[in-house]
């Protein structure tokens, strides 16, 4: 006969500390946890008919001043009489893995961990009571603080019992449906809480919303969703009443070459071996010209989930070989697959045979086809500078000599130098060119192909619009017709920009009215504005 031992498991308060502050890296997290469940909300109050698809709305609320905040919906809400037991439960919930966006139960006790008063207060249509659920946060973490440092000692129970009230109020208006959460007093170390504008920039890439208005490409991106069979969810939030948008511009500031512009987006579906899709990527298609500078909050490829983001920008950046590589681009991943399940800070998957499927197939690609394209894209770029710096060096000396000034030796030497190299890079963009002009069919090729195409268009364009070629230029002093000194030679010009020259004689012809009537000084000011414009 032997004896058996039965263990009880003992829960410790610690527990809460986990889910509150010891969670989450970003106190800003707490917004998208209160989102994510109102999400939740609205879809079922869609399913069941209490709203229309297009009337779910979130509101937040923040009072610097008073360090408030709250976050309400107009879902369903939560019925009296099971109130008290959806809020009171740890790590326990109705909710369905793979097709709600929350489902562990912890994430309402957030927001414990910030303020000195959480409140949550929810009514359902059709009742005239309003179930209230205020915890004593500020109080929760001392009787925490007396339990570690050994003063005390409570069990989960008793500091629950001491911390949390239940009560109800009557309404009038029984229609009404909502669930609201409120915190009082937020802690002086989380001031970004009351930061209206950090607050917006959060949730203007974390939240479930739609892309910004001026964001041209959003309906090429929605139709690409729609024809897979993934339609994008988007929800109506407004923070002091203003919507939530995606923060996605077609303008952006490299590190460390200037600006430059998203002109069209390309796509990419992942799928596993029985051609089920795991996920799928926009990216925007730009010059590469460099790394985008980390002043655009919209820089990187994001990852999401039923349209919410997880982790940070660089979230996928241990997915390419090269860790400049992901902020060479501008886009986002959609994770489409049931089994690719956000961990429990979101801040990336469960790690399961899904998720190695999903790194594969996006490190592949990665590492591949996007790793060409940026590194291709800088090779481009750095040919058409150096036709540029020759232009300039050109431009230079002609103007000089429109002036009556010498030009030395040393300007001389850095042109003959600069031309070389220029003439190099003309004969191996010509190759570039002629390679992908026989690629007719934009649809059969490839996102490299697609790329090299829009950034040799774009440079050319630019090209087209400042090269003077050969342009006589009236010398200011003598008033008397001159041309570039017979050391110097015409400008570069391709094919593509040479059929565009005759829309810009008018332009010449405006520079040597500037050069023979104008002040060296005004004249160099006036020109500088026209290349500027033309730009």
């Amino acid at each position: 006969m032997s004896d058996t031992v039965q263990n009880n498991v003992t829960i410790g308060v610690n527990i809460l500390e986990i889910l509150t502050t010891g969670m989450y890296r970003d106190s800003r997290i707490i917004f998208r946890e209160y989102i994510q469940n109102s999400c939740d909300q609205i879809d079922f109050a869609v399913k069941t008919g209490i709203l229309a698809p297009d009337e779910g709305q979130i509101d937040l609320w923040i009072d610097a001043t008073k360090r408030f905040v709250s976050i309400e919906d107009n879902a369903a809400g939560i019925p009296s009489r099971s109130f008290r037991k959806t809020l009171y439960s740890i790590g326990e919930s109705t909710k369905t893995l793979g097709k709600d966006k929350g489902f562990r139960g912890i994430g309402h006790w957030c927001g414990l961990g910030y303020c000195k008063t959480l409140v949550f207060s929810s009514k359902v249509k059709g009742e005239n009571i309003e179930s209230i659920m205020t915890c004593n946060a500020e109080k929760m973490r001392q009787m925490m603080s007396e339990h570690n440092s050994r003063e005390k000692h409570y069990t989960v129970d008793e500091l629950l019992t001491e911390t949390i009230e239940f009560g109800k109020n009557k309404t009038i208006d029984v229609d009404k449906h909502y669930f609201k959460v409120e915190l009082f007093g937020i802690r002086d170390v989380h001031t970004e809480l009351c930061s209206l504008q950090q607050v917006k920039d959060y949730l203007a890439f974390v939240a479930p919303v739609g892309y910004a208005p001026e964001f041209r490409f959003r309906n090429d991106i929605h139709k690409h969703a729609d024809l897979i069979g993934q339609p994008i969810q988007e929800y109506n939030i407004k923070i002091e009443g203003e919507p939530v948008r995606k923060k996605y511009t077609p303008s952006f500031t490299t590190h460390s070459k200037g600006d430059d512009t998203i002109t069209d987006v390309n796509f990419k579906d992942f799928k596993d071996e029985n051609g089920n899709l795991i996920a799928w990527l926009w990216f925007g298609i730009s010059s590469f010209k460099a790394q985008i500078s980390k002043e655009n909050n919209m820089r990187g490829i994001r990852l999401r989930t039923q349209n919410i983001q997880i982790g940070g920008d660089d979230a996928l950046q241990k997915l390419f070989n090269e860790d400049r590589g992901q902020y060479y681009f501008i886009g986002e991943v959609f994770a489409i697959a049931k089994n690719l399940i956000p961990n429990s800070q979101r801040d990336y998957f469960n790690e399961n045979e899904m998720r190695l499927e999903f790194e594969h197939l996006l490190s592949s690609f990665f590492n591949d086809e996007l790793s060409d394209i940026y590194k291709e894209g800088s090779k481009i770029n750095s040919r058409y500078g150096k036709i540029e710096k020759a232009i300039q060096l050109e431009e230079e000396i002609k103007t000089a000599e429109a002036f009556g000034k010498s030009v030395t030796e040393e300007q001389l030497r850095k042109y003959e130098t600069a031309k070389k190299d220029a003439e190099s890079a003309e004969k191996e963009l010509t190759i570039i060119r002629e390679k992908n002009e026989s690629s007719l069919d934009r649809n059969q090729m490839g996102a490299v192909e697609i790329v090299v195409s829009e950034i040799i268009k774009k440079n050319e364009e630019k090209r087209a619009s400042r090269s003077p070629q050969s342009v006589l230029i009236k010398s200011a002093s003598d008033k008397t017709s001159i041309k570039a000194s017979a050391k110097t030679i015409s400008v570069i010009v391709s094919p593509v920009a040479q059929q565009a020259k005759e829309k810009f004689i008018s332009v010449n012809k405006v520079r040597e009215i500037v050069c023979a009537l104008a002040d060296e000084v005004t004249a160099k000011a006036i020109l500088a504005k026209i290349d500027e414009e033309l730009q």
